[in-house]
C-alpha cells in the first residue's frame, strides 16, 4: 500500500465519522425519561369547542327570537350541512338546533360543520341585545374576550349562555 503524506487513510476518516454520528445521537428514551409526564386532561378546552359552542348557542337563540324560517333561510349555501350533522332540525312548522353533541352525525368533517356554521352567524343578526349585530361579530366579541380564559367545559357552557342571554358572560 502506497503512504502519501499529507492525506489521511480512508478507513480512518468513515471511522471517525462513524463514530461521530453514533456519539451524537441519544436513546429517545432518555430524553423523555428525563421530562415529567403531561396528560392530556379531560378539563382542556380547544379553542374550536368554544367558536362552535358560541355559534350553536348564538344559532339556536336566533331561531328562537326571530322566525326560525328566515334564519335557516338567510343561513347560506352552507345550511344542508346543518341538516346533515343533525345540528339544525325541522319541528313543527320551524326549525330548532340540537344542543346535545352527542345526537349530532360528527363523522362529518367537524371544520365542515363549524363552516356552516360560521356562514349561518355571517348571514343573520342577533337582535336580542340592544341594537342588531351580525352573528358573527357577536361571537368574535365572546371570543376576544373569554377564549382561552376558562378552564373546563362546564365554565364555558355557563359563560356562554350567560352571555348569549345578554349578560357579560364573566364567570
Amino acid at each position: 500500500m502506497i503512504r502519501r503524506e499529507g492525506r489521511v487513510p480512508a478507513f480512518l476518516v468513515v471511522a471517525v465519522s462513524a463514530g461521530l454520528v453514533l456519539t451524537g445521537c441519544s436513546d429517545p428514551g432518555s430524553e423523555t425519561a428525563a421530562e415529567p409526564d403531561v396528560e392530556e386532561t379531560a378539563d382542556h378546552v380547544s379553542a374550536f369547542w368554544v367558536e362552535r359552542e358560541v355559534r350553536v348557542r348564538t344559532l339556536d337563540r336566533m331561531l328562537t327570537e326571530g322566525d326560525s324560517n328566515e334564519v335557516v333561510e338567510n343561513t347560506g349555501e352552507l345550511r344542508d350541512r346543518l341538516f346533515e350533522s343533525r345540528i339544525v332540525r325541522e319541528e313543527g312548522d320551524g326549525y330548532v338546533v340540537e344542543l346535545d353533541e352527542d345526537q349530532w352525525d360528527t363523522s362529518i368533517n367537524l371544520s365542515r360543520i363549524d363552516g356552516a356554521l360560521n356562514d349561518a352567524m355571517y348571514h343573520n343578526e342577533v337582535t336580542w341585545c340592544g341594537g342588531p349585530v351580525s352573528g358573527e361579530e357577536f361571537v368574535d366579541a365572546y371570543l376576544d374576550e373569554f377564549d382561552g380564559n376558562l378552564d373546563s367545559h362546564e365554565a364555558y357552557e355557563e359563560s356562554i349562555v350567560d352571555y348569549v342571554d345578554c349578560g357579560t358572560g364573566a364567570p
